[in-house]
């Protein structure tokens, strides 16, 4: 007989709304990610469309994506937007040294990244050169994507095919500067900052949202630092920041598709502690900014395992598996949880790197289980989060990586796994309840009692496979994918449904 797991969802505590942002995705110059996973040219025997691949296009467009993030990452710090426009024969070949060397030809540069955002129906999230560019470059490259008037650099972008301004609104003062970025100190790069946002002008029709550079992990040093910075020396620069950008990487346990249950648990439970860093670096930045104008987001977070054996260690390629799936749903729960501190949030990577949506090779293109919790997930945007209590048993306490865990909260609290980790919110009168049976062995029954609203018939779709190593390749593209919905009926503001062990899950219903 299956256990029941009991979760509470109190419709009338709300938390705030779910900014789809949170869905937001990353795409830097990387392995095999922009070639061939996006651009492959207008000869190149795969299907294309003005030379991006047809199949990526077709395949991530149904995920309606809020945002994605480009040219980097590391990449981004060494990259000069004008090697990639005009004429693509013209454009310099260069070498990605953060990246193994690479050859980088940038025949992927502005022009081809809005082509893309714009195929996929995405925002596109621009992060400029902080490290080894200037105040200069970065104030050229937003004039010459968003200026609609007679200028020369406008007239340029006309010249390279875009009458129209491209309208960019998210904007990054560099990447990692505390690392690949030029290895400063905060003060070095709160003052830089503060430089190159001086030359980031709003024009006629687009409002700059400027994203600084924050904290890698839990180093809250780096978030104080900066922050008293920006506010105490000399003159108040806050109102310079829209955004203040953490990454985090739970990184891994085992290597992508071998690991026994016990690094299942371990993994996810350094995913779960992605929690504390965002209320760790929420609770210092509010020490300066009360009133929350400046938005925390973390652009960049997910699995980093290790490479896979015929791949360059450069590239970051590695499969794709339902304990990723799980990391992916346990997060995006944990960000719905806390709507009302966290912006936006890009996972690494869309293709072919680290926790990718899409794996390329060749001319075929699958879909990977985390593809499918973005999926899932999709009705929770622009929702109301509402308040989501596990009342499920304990699986984990942390176990080896409790220590690890206890390090990402800033009050250095340990962290608890439970088995039934989810999220709920509410939107035109539907009820939304998705969430993780982290458990690696053990099914349950489900049962969620509603407070403040009563459910009829709902409908249930699952992600469940029964080996939790399951993940697809090229071979078997559809070994793990959605199942059928199927219709539960609810009693009143009572419903049990069937959890499978290693799983996720959504619930929807309209609230009576």
């Amino acid at each position: 007989m299956n256990t029941v797991q009991h979760v509470d969802v109190v419709v009338s505590e709300k938390i705030g709304t779910i900014s789809p942002y949170l869905h937001g995705q990353f795409a830097e110059h990387l392995g095999e990610l922009i070639y061939p996973g996006i651009w492959v040219g207008e000869d190149s025997s795969i299907p294309n469309v003005n030379g991006l691949r047809k199949d990526v296009i077709d395949a991530l467009k149904p995920l309606r994506l809020p945002v994605v993030r480009w040219p980097g990452g590391c990449f981004a710090d060494g990259y000069h937007w004008r090697h990639g426009i005009g004429p693509r024969e013209q454009r310099p070949k260069r070498i990605n040294y953060y990246w193994g060397m690479a050859p980088e030809p940038n025949h992927f540069g502005t022009h081809e990244f809005i082509a893309f955002c714009r195929a996929i129906g995405t925002e596109p999230y621009i992060t400029g050169n902080a490290g080894s560019g200037t105040p200069q470059e970065l104030g050229d490259w937003v004039e010459y994507c968003n200026f609609a008037g007679d200028s020369s650099l406008s007239r340029e972008r006309r010249a390279n095919g875009a009458d129209e301004p491209f309208g960019v609104k998210f904007w990054a003062v560099g990447n990692e500067n505390w690392g690949c970025g030029g290895s400063m100190d905060p003060e070095t790069y709160a003052a830089t900052y503060a430089r190159m946002r001086t030359y980031v002008f709003d024009y006629p029709g687009s409002t700059v949202h400027a994203i600084a550079c924050g904290a890698g992990g839990n180093d809250w040093g780096w978030t104080r630092r900066v922050m008293d910075f920006w506010k105490n020396k000399h003159w108040n620069r806050l109102g310079m920041v829209q955004s203040l950008a953490a990454h985090y990487y739970c990184g891994t346990a085992g290597t992508a598709t071998e690991y026994t249950s016990d690094q299942w648990l371990e993994l996810l439970c350094k995913a779960a502690a992605i929690e504390g860093i965002i209320t760790g670096h929420r609770a210092i930045m509010d020490e300066y900014d009360p009133k929350r104008n400046i938005n925390l987001i973390v652009d960049e977070w997910g699995t980093w395992h290790p490479v896979e054996p015929d791949k360059p260690n450069s590239g970051l390629y590695q499969q794709n598996t339902m304990r990723d799936a799980c990391v992916a749903a346990l997060s995006l729960d944990i960000f719905n949880n806390h709507a009302d501190i966290i912006y936006m949030a890009n996972i690494a990577q869309l293709i072919n790197v680290l926790q990718a949506l899409l794996l390329v090779d060749g001319e075929r293109c699958i879909t990977t289980p985390t593809y499918h919790v973005y999926d899932l997930y999709q009705p929770h945007r622009n929702a109301q989060a509402v308040r989501f209590v596990s009342q499920a048993e304990a699986i984990c306490d942390g176990g080896d990586a409790k220590e690890y865990c206890r390090a990402q909260y800033a009050d250095n609290r340990e962290l608890t796994l439970q088995a039934v980790q989810g999220s709920a919110s509410v939107k035109n009168g539907v009820l939304c309840v998705t969430a993780c049976n982290a458990h690696p062995s053990q099914p349950c029954e489900l049962e969620i009692d509603l407070t403040g609203g009563k459910l009829a018939d709902v409908e249930v779709t699952k992600l469940a496979c029964d080996d939790i190593h399951a993940h697809n390749t090229f071979d078997t593209p559809n070994q793990v994918c959605l199942a059928k919905p199927e219709v539960v009926a609810a009693r009143g503001n009572t419903l049990r449904v069937l959890f499978p062990a290693a799983s996720v899950m959504r619930v929807m219903g309209k609230l009576g």
